[in-house]
This record gives C-alpha cells, sequence and structure tokens, in this order.
C-alpha cells in the first residue's frame, strides 16, 4: 500500500512558497523560506556552491543513494536598458512568453526595496502610429512591443538602484494561491509544488527511514538551463536522480490534468530510466491510482540534464500534470498528492 501523506501541510507548504520571487539566480528569498522548512525535518541542511539547498536523509542503507531534485527559481524578466523617459526594456529569463503573461502589474528587485511597476503595452484606441496598433491588426506580440512603466524619471529610477540586470518578477499578489474546484492555480506551480512535495515526503521519511540515503535538492537556476542540478549530481554520490517538476497536459501528448502522475520517458534531452518508470507504475497501481506516459519535446528537466551533462547515470521525473505551463498555471489537486505519495512509494521501495 502507498504510505499516506499529510495533505494539509503539503497544500500549506504550496500556498506558502507560490508568492516567493527567486528568479534565476537571484534567488536569496526562496534560499530562507527553503531552509527554514528544510530544518524542521533535518538537521543536516546546506547549501551548496553553486546555490542549490540540500538535505542528508540517512536511509537503512548507503550504498545506492537516490537525489530527488525540484528547482526554486522561477521563469521572470531582467532589465535590459532604461530609456530616457524612464521606460524600462526587459527581456525574459528561462522560458516566459510575453503574451502567456500580457499587461500585469509587476516588482523590480531593487538595492533595497521593491519598486512596483505595470508591464505595459500602451493605448489600444490608437492607430498604426502608435505601439499597439499593428498588434491590433494580429501581429504577435513580442518584447520589442513591452516596457515597464514604474511612473519615475530615469534619475529617480537610477537612485533607487534599477538599471541593467534589475531583476522583474510579477507582482506578489498576482502570485497568490486561487482554487477552482479541485485545482490549484497559480503562477509558479512550476515548481513550488514540487518543492512541498519534497518536503512533505522529507516530514514522512523522518517517521520511516528510506531503504537508501536520500539527498533532497532545492536545485538552483533550472530555468536557465538546469545549472544548479547539473552541479550538486556532479558532487554528490549518486547514481539516479528523480525530479519532480510540473508536466504538460496537452493533447498533443496524450496527457491530461488528473489525479494521475506524469512519467517521461523522453524529453528534449534524453530518455529516461525505463526500469525506474516500471517501478514507479507498478507502485502507483498498488497505491490505487495510475501514471501517464509521455514523449514530450518542449520540455527538460534537472534529471534529464544533469544525465545529459554525465553527472548523473540514471534519471527520473514524476510530473504532476499541468494546463497552462509557464503561465498562470492549474493543476490538479489530486495530481500533486498523488505525485507525492508516488515519490515517497520509491524511496521506501526503490528499484
Amino acid at each position: 500500500m502507498t504510505p499516506s501523506i499529510d495533505e494539509k501541510r503539503l497544500i500549506s507548504y504550496v500556498e506558502r512558497l507560490l508568492p516567493i520571487h527567486a528568479p534565476s539566480g537571484f534567488e536569496g528569498e526562496a534560499d530562507t523560506a527553503v531552509c527554514d522548512i528544510m530544518r524542521t525535518f533535518n538537521d543536516a541542511v546546506w547549501q551548496d556552491a553553486s546555490g542549490n539547498i540540500i538535505a542528508h536523509i540517512k536511509g537503512r542503507k548507503s550504498d545506492a543513494p537516490i537525489a530527488v531534485i525540484s528547482h526554486k527559481d522561477e521563469i521572470s524578466m531582467i532589465v535590459k536598458r532604461v530609456e530616457k523617459d524612464g521606460r524600462l526594456r526587459v527581456v525574459p529569463v528561462g522560458g516566459l512568453h510575453p503574451w502567456a503573461i500580457g499587461e500585469t502589474p509587476v516588482e523590480l528587485l531593487a538595492d533595497k526595496e521593491a519598486v512596483p511597476g505595470v508591464l505595459s503595452i500602451g493605448a489600444k484606441h490608437v492607430s498604426q502610429a502608435s505601439p499597439a496598433g499593428k498588434l491590433k491588426e494580429g501581429a504577435p506580440l513580442t518584447w520589442e512591443d513591452m516596457w515597464v512603466d514604474c511612473k519615475q524619471s530615469a534619475s529617480e529610477l537610477a537612485e533607487l538602484g534599477i538599471r541593467a540586470g534589475t531583476r522583474v518578477c510579477i507582482a506578489r499578489h498576482r502570485k497568490n494561491l486561487w482554487q477552482i474546484g479541485s485545482f490549484l492555480c497559480g503562477y509558479n506551480l512550476d515548481c513550488r509544488a514540487g518543492l512541498a512535495a519534497l518536503f512533505e515526503v522529507g516530514h514522512q521519511l523522518v517517521e520511516t527511514p528510506p531503504a537508501q540515503d536520500v539527498y533532497i535538492i532545492a536545485s538552483e537556476s533550472e530555468e536557465i538551463g538546469g545549472q544548479g542540478a547539473a552541479y550538486a549530481l556532479a558532487h554528490l554520490p549518486v547514481d539516479t536522480a528523480i525530479a519532480v517538476d510540473i508536466a504538460p497536459a496537452a493533447e498533443e501528448y496524450g496527457t491530461e490534468n488528473s489525479g494521475n502522475p506524469i512519467l517521461i520517458e523522453k524529453d528534449g534531452r534524453g530518455v529516461y530510466h525505463a526500469a525506474t518508470n516500471r517501478q514507479l507504475e507498478t507502485l502507483a497501481r498498488t497505491g490505487g491510482f495510475d501514471v501517464q506516459k509521455a514523449v514530450v519535446t518542449s520540455y527538460a528537466s534537472d534529471s534529464s540534464i544533469s544525465r545529459a551533462y554525465g553527472h548523473v547515470a540514471r534519471a527520473a521525473l514524476i510530473g504532476y500534470p499541468g494546463d497552462n505551463t509557464h503561465g498562470y498555471e492549474i493543476c490538479s489537486r489530486d495530481g500533486i498528492i498523488n505525485t507525492t505519495r508516488l515519490l515517497l512509494a520509491y524511496l521506501l521501495n526503490p528499484v
């Protein structure tokens, strides 16, 4: 039987983590929260040179340790230049698309405090002479068509420490958890729900030790190429890495937004470990639910990227299904819960 988990605690972690600002490589706010949570279930917690936060949980054996990974960074923006009129031109950090967020409140992570602004396109009651004119005629929206408006002059922004390189996130109040029926919604369910799953598993493993030593990794800079996990796995004594991340519910892949986790068989960086996926499938059915199998294209994970670099021998991914990935995401509550249950079952009964 698949072990039980504390569902209320799991969802409370999702809610706590969603509003946190953590643009790739600038993740201090997430670091504080992640360390605080990890230390509630384990004393052996540290941050490595790359910025990953790692907890080591001792198992019944130590000859084949397993790493489980979710990332703490988020897709975001960065200031490219400050124009004379105070408009801020931005470019994405990670796979953020302008048409997925549109005009929205943002916060600029300046030197001392977050500065409010609005990602803007300009007036719509205009002709082709104005920036939005071509968009009204059906032209695609690009980052070059948008700017951040803080209603401050270039000199005022400079005094606040806003310059090229300043990180920009969707405003915190826009990232709070929203629920519709049995679905959880919000920006950054990728990958804050994955972190919540790891934390809940950590609590459970204190009560029931895993079969092997486990390294829980909250990885850095996943959204810009899996840099953090690749570093961590190159330095930890593990052969198997299991990522927990959002996975796309899409007709193209034959996947749906349900309580059945998604096991990726192949993504844009390579194939996943067949024997591990077979064991995960068996454990899911033993636990009273099923899994969905998928071969995806525009996708990669901490585990598949690290496998491609040769830093780990075996890679797997348990995905909680989601609509609107890399946008305003919608995830089945049961999908997140069963993903957590499946990960715990595997750590107690690995290949």
